[in-house]
């Protein structure tokens, strides 16, 4: 009770007195009296024109910018394609009950559970409602395919007749709607005249996704993550464009909608983006989904003159952009596979790659610091909808250099041809990884040393709790236990700070991190950059029964012998005056959520305190 305490008292009492109430105001039924459900008329959207619906050939749809689907046309809103979960499921046979079919069809949003065993993974129903192929029909009739606009025109149409408002389970998660939001503003940008001419039909849309926002805004404020952003940008935009085009009644309580979007937008900029650019989440691609969504709102405001923002929001919004360009690699411009990941990838309109993440440093870096760092292979295809010329921005400032983030809890020392990343154990913000320590190492645009990823939020348990504890971390483990007690599906505790920080700037660099846990264990890391490569010397006591460290490794061919490990990019030699125990072994790894693939692991394990040192020598 101790440790659940202490965490109420990080996350905030506020936050969760927030949480409390939303979910009171839940089973009172406060939510379906201020949101009650309404079936949207059949009126054009985008386009009077609509293609017939073919069921028998399939779309290829993109789920999570990565697995390539099938749909129907129009697709099946309430399929789980990972096991085939959808309305008809009774006539198939299959065993499930109609109480869980009509959950997620018929039922008030507010009445379907967060977790429903028979569906799995929410977020692989939600993925189609999120719109992200909306914008990519969109950009396909923009570059000639007339057959594009009647095709997305069928796909909302039967979707707001499909999900009528607040019913459902996609009518369930306020960032969700937000999103769609974005998606429909951005699609309408490359439709003929639709963004400064709307029909009445994507008014009627926007107008009833902002109401589902309105009344849950502040449990999406209480989160302290991308949903308090994602909201109130969908607030902000879409509150100033129904003023512009709306009806009497829409302009009335746009106002509200936008005045409010406006004031948490700079609340939650100043709050979560801390003073060295790092976002709350923790997360490389949650601080992609965060820029990419707050670079739209800017050139949105652009676009229409709206008032700036205030200094301290531009500040950070330029933090937070220098922050993503510094993490990302350039030879291979991915970036470390750092903290949550939920296949989010918002505007990627042209099938960019997933893990490429040069489109969104260019998209932040040209709106927000007025820079543009060069590549003529890049453009985002949001800068080409607002007619921005990237080349009258001058090159980048700010070059790749050693970076301590002491707020965010990171540190890079770099070579020419790449860098190593320490997580620090520094948490401002609640962690949903168990990372401490962990360390990813950049050689020539290869990952050679690095992280796990997340794979899925509502998997089994022991998978659960592998992509999100140390076990999956290129770190050290103790006592087979994470390094912080598990308190729920999100949620870990006693939340672990450092004994010692210290980075050198010299021209080699080095980082040296330590901290107690709450079992009493010490582990001191450091990390050191040396002529040949890298070192590190992990320093460690107090644990019960045995300490475990692992490296894991690049997708090549390794060979270990005796204490040494190698491999044609580079060789790992282990040192110490312990017995140890050496074992090349494969492990899980998730680049893509709901993907998981083997790696090769070394692992290295002892029963006694004292120091290991780690040598990389790179080719």
């Amino acid at each position: 009770m101790k440790d659940k305490l202490f965490t109420w008292y990080r996350l905030g009492f506020k936050n969760i007195v927030i949480v409390v109430s939303y979910r009171i105001l839940k089973k009172l039924g406060y939510y379906k009296q201020v949101l009650p459900i309404i079936v949207l008329g059949n009126k054009p959207i985008f386009s009077e024109s609509v293609a017939t619906p073919n069921k028998p050939n399939k779309i290829k749809v993109d789920y999570f910018s990565f697995h390539s689907i099938a749909v129907d046309s129009p697709p099946n809103w309430f399929d789980n394609p990972w096991n085939k979960l959808h309305k008809s499921a009774k006539n198939r046979g299959d065993g499930l009950n109609q109480i869980t079919e009509t959950k997620l069809t018929d039922t008030h949003w507010s009445d379907i559970p967060d977790f429903i065993p028979e569906l799995g993974d929410i977020k692989l129903v939600w993925e189609l409602s999120r719109f992200d192929w909306l914008p990519k029909m969109a950009w396909s009739y923009k570059q000639g395919d007339q057959k594009a606009l009647p095709l997305l025109e069928l796909w909302l149409r039967d979707w707001a007749k499909k999900n009528p408002v607040n019913s459902g389970i996609n009518w369930k998660c306020g960032q969700e709607a937000s999103l769609r939001c974005l998606n429909l503003l951005a699609s309408s940008l490359m439709i003929d005249n639709n963004f400064h001419k709307p029909n009445e039909g994507v008014l009627s849309l926007l107008e009833a996704h902002a109401s589902r926002v309105m009344p849950t805004l502040h449990y999406a404020m209480a989160q302290d993550n991308n949903h308090g952003t994602s909201e109130a940008a969908a607030l902000f935009i879409v509150g100033d464009y129904l003023i512009k085009h709306g009806n009497t009644k829409q302009k009335k309580m746009a106002i509200k909608w936008s005045k409010k979007g406006r004031f948490w937008l700079e609340n939650r900029v100043i709050k979560l983006v801390m003073d060295d650019g790092s976002f709350s989440q923790h997360s490389i691609t949650y601080h992609r989904l965060f820029l990419d969504s707050l670079a739209f709102v800017e050139l949105y405001r652009e676009h229409f003159n709206l008032k700036e923002f205030s200094i301290a929001y531009y500040k950070k919004m330029k933090l937070a952009s220098k922050w993503l360009y510094l993490m990302t690699d350039k030879d291979n411009k991915n970036a470390p596979n750092l903290g949550a990941n939920d296949g989010a990838y918002l505007f990627n309109f042209d099938n960019s790659s997933y893990r490429d993440f040069r489109p969104s440093v260019q998209l932040s870096s040209v709106v927000f610091l007025k820079e543009n760092p060069r590549d003529d292979s890049v453009r985002h295809p949001l800068l080409t909808l607002f007619n921005i010329d990237t080349n009258k921005f001058p090159p980048s400032s700010h070059k790749p250099s050693t970076s301590l983030f002491k707020n965010g809890g990171y540190a890079i020392l770099r070579k020419d041809r790449g860098f190593a990343m320490m997580r620090l154990p520094v948490y401002k913000f609640r962690p949903s990884h168990a990372d401490a320590h962990h360390i990813d190492i950049w050689h020539k645009g290869v990952n050679v040393i690095r992280d796990g990823g997340t794979y899925s939020y509502n998997t089994d348990d022991n998978l659960l709790t592998y992509f999100s504890g140390t076990q999956s971390h290129s770190t050290i483990q103790f006592d087979d236990r994470d390094q912080m007690p598990r308190l729920g599906r999100f949620l870990f505790g006693n939340w672990l700070k450092p004994s010692k920080l210290n980075i050198s700037n010299n021209s080699k660099g080095h980082i040296s991190s330590a901290y107690k846990d709450s079992m009493g264990v010490n582990h001191e890391r450091s990390l050191l950059n040396t002529q040949a490569g890298w070192k590190v010397i992990d320093k460690f006591e107090g644990f019960s029964s045995h300490a475990t460290l692992r490296w894991r490794l690049s997708t090549e061919s390794w060979t270990l012998k005796g204490n040494r490990l190698t491999s044609d990019s580079f060789d790992i030699e282990i040192k110490s005056n312990l017995k140890l125990s050496l074992k090349l072994l494969e492990a899980k790894e998730s680049l893509y959520y709901m993907n998981k693939t083997m790696i090769p692991i070394l692992e290295v394990t002892c029963k006694e305190f004292g120091s290991i040192e780690s040598i990389f020598t790179l080719h």
